[in-house]
C-alpha cells in the first residue's frame, strides 16, 4: 500500500494485475465464486478484487467515450 494524503492506495504486483487482466478480458462481469478463486491465487480480498473490476469497467469507459 502507498500512503497518498489521508488514504492508502493499493499497489497490485505485476502477477496480481496480469491475473486480473486475463480474466477481465475472458469476462468483466466477475462472480463471487470466481472472486475467491482469484483471492485465493493472488491474496487479495475478495472486495479488493470487486473494486478493481468495477474500476476497471469505469476505466474501459471513459476510453471508449474518448
Amino acid at each position: 500500500r502507498i500512503r497518498t494524503a489521508e488514504s492508502y492506495r493499493m499497489v497490485y504486483t505485476n502477477y496480481q494485475r496480469d491475473l486480473l487482466e486475463m480474466e477481465y478480458r475472458s469476462k468483466e462481469f466477475i462472480d463471487k465464486k470466481d472472486r475467491e478463486r482469484i483471492a485465493g491465487q493472488t491474496g487479495l480480498d475478495d472486495s479488493q478484487i470487486k473494486y478493481w473490476f468495477q474500476n476497471r469497467r469505469v476505466r474501459d469507459k471513459r476510453k471508449n467515450k474518448r
